[in-house]
């Protein structure tokens, strides 16, 4: 805890304050070292001399109260929490149908006013996972617990996952589940999400709303069981203390929380290693919905850490944009359009500075959506007015780029500003038309808008890629038609990433295609998971058809 309680020992204050907790509903009784609080009724108080406890409703404990094991009474008196000292019981005849223990009366409380916080830090080897729900329509997002107090708790949750929750979002639960499957569930309200110094963790600090005398008093009890495990470690061979309950892992729960796996599973080594660019990203929206801009520092790094991915293996890295399935939409887009984008400038020997230019600015050429309203962005369907507050992301994201110097003012306005506009003046923000569109802008949206009409959005299922094809190359006044040629010819009519039926009736990811655009190396997953590699391909057939790809959680981890 942050600060120690305050001792009260003048009978008269023990008095007052015993009276408060003896309001139905006021006490609970935990038993020293072990043991989660049980709510009883203190029916009479003999001031000096003893106490009358009920505790019909919990009739388990009956028996370790009768062998005088030691316990604390526990409960609220003029908005503190209060505890008392180590006592013992005895049982009480005389009341038919009732289970009653008198105790002596208690000659000092600590008490801890609500100001003190109570907060517990956990440290290593405390894992608690956390669940937060939003509402009904949204999954739930796993964290981790790093401190608990009565007011609420800081939870640390994957990168990936911050963006989706803001300041003054409400909580419908909240839940801290401990390695010994006792819960804590609660309702609440976020306070704020910020990003710590290395930018390697989201966390999120939660209030909880005004819990009931029960919940507060639970609550408590965790915190004072937190602090004595963290003590416990930390004295480790100094003192016998043994471990809390809560820290012994029930047979069924897991070893590891949720939120620390979300990553592992992906499928392949170069997708391990492209969601640390991701988590940059992520971690960038959260800076910006905090009011913050793009950090030009973080910015040059991992574009230097993606165009490194792609001089190494460009394949594998494409590949590996299609399997970040952990990761936001925003992100996902950003990241392919980068490597797509920058892949083709490559193959046409762009300069390497140029190259970095064009993934940084790819990589954050959407995230100006992340500032606008949540409704409007998951809205089903929009009319003019919806579709002009949709496109102000073009100049929200380019003044928080103003600080990034490094990059070249073209490359942000070809790739950012102009990567939504058109050559026949239909685009947006500025409805530019031909003349004034350079070959950077018509290759970028070129690239920008096959990744988008393949992905699925509130407003329209994904299209096919033979029906994005075929839409952009019949549509010569709105995408250069050459730029379209050279993607088609580039990434194949069956390109990397694509999950396709063979003739014989296998379906597989294509990781890798030959010089003529055929498959070379291929993960299959039906009917068993194997990957083929370059003759072994041909025994799967000729390619019938690309199918609508599942999760693409359901390849096998290599």
């Amino acid at each position: 805890m942050n600060e120690s309680p305050s001792t009260v020992e003048h009978a008269g204050e023990i008095a007052k304050l015993v009276e408060a907790m003896s309001q139905p509903g006021g006490v609970s009784l935990s038993f020293e070292e072990h043991g989660a609080p049980v709510s009883v009724l203190l029916v009479e108080v003999i001031e000096d001399r003893h106490l009358v406890l009920d505790i019909s409703a919990a009739p388990e404990i009956a028996g370790e109260l009768m062998a005088e094991r030691p316990f604390q009474l526990t409960g609220q008196a003029h908005g503190a929490m209060v505890s008392t000292e180590p006592l013992t019981a005895l049982p009480l005849s005389g009341t038919p149908g009732r289970l009653r223990f008198s105790c002596a009366y208690p000659q000092r409380l600590d008490v801890w006013h609500r100001r003190n916080a109570f907060r517990a830090e956990l440290g290593p080897g405390m894992p608690v996972a956390v669940e937060l729900e939003l509402d009904a329509e949204r999954e739930v997002i796993h964290g981790e617990l790093i401190n608990l107090s009565l007011g609420g708790c800081l939870v640390q949750l994957p990168l990936n996952k911050a963006a989706a929750l803001k300041s003054d979002q409400s909580l419908a639960r909240l839940e801290a589940i401990f390695p010994s499957g006792q819960r804590l569930t609660a309702q609440g309200v976020v306070r704020h999400v910020r990003i710590d110094e290395k930018w390697q963790r989201a966390l999120v600090g939660c209030e909880f709303n005004v819990p009931s005398p029960k919940l507060e008093r639970w609550i408590w009890f965790l915190v004072k069981e937190i602090e004595r495990e963290a003590v416990r470690k930390a004295t480790q061979g100094e003192k016998a203390l043994g471990p809390s309950e809560l820290f012994r892992a029930a047979p069924t729960t897991s070893k590891e929380p949720p939120a620390r796996r979300l990553r592992a599973d992906y499928a392949t080594p170069m997708a391990r290693r492209l969601a640390k660019i991701a988590d940059f990203l992520n971690a960038q929206m959260v800076q910006l919905q905090n009011g913050g801009s793009v950090d030009s520092t973080q910015l040059s790094r991992y574009s230097d850490m993606l165009l490194g991915l792609l001089e190494e293996d460009r394949e594998a890295l494409v590949f590996a944009s299609v399997c970040l399935h952990h990761e936001p939409p925003l992100v996902q887009h950003g990241l392919a359009v980068a490597i797509r984008l920058a892949d083709l400038a490559k193959a046409r020997r762009a300069p390497r500075e140029l190259l970095k230019a064009i993934v940084a600015t790819a990589m954050v050429h959407d995230l100006g959506k992340a500032l606008l309203d949540d409704a409007l962005r998951d809205s089903p369907s929009f009319d003019a007015a919806m579709r002009d507050q949709l496109n102000d992301h073009v100049a929200l994201i380019r003044t928080r780029l103003e600080a990034c110097r490094w990059l070249a003012p073209q490359v942000i306005r070809s790739i950012v500003g102009e990567i939504n506009e058109r050559l026949d003046g239909s685009g947006y923000p500025g409805g530019l038309q031909d003349a004034k569109l350079t070959e950077l802008t018509r290759m970028a949206m070129v690239v920008d808008v096959v990744d988008a009409m393949t992905r699925s959005r509130p407003d329209r299922p994904a299209w096919s890629l033979e029906d994005t094809y075929r839409h952009m190359l019949g549509r010569p006044a709105m995408f250069d038609r050459e730029w379209v040629q050279h993607y088609i010819r580039y990434f194949g009519r069956y390109p990397i990433g694509s999950l396709v039926r063979f003739s014989s009736g296998a379906q597989g990811w294509i990781q890798r295609l030959d010089s003529k655009g055929q498959p070379r190396q291929v993960a299959v997953i039906s009917p068993a998971a194997q990957l083929r590699l370059d003759d072994e391909v041909a025994s799967l057939g000729v390619i019938e058809e690309i199918l609508r790809a599942p999760l693409p959680e359901l390849l096998p981890r290599q």
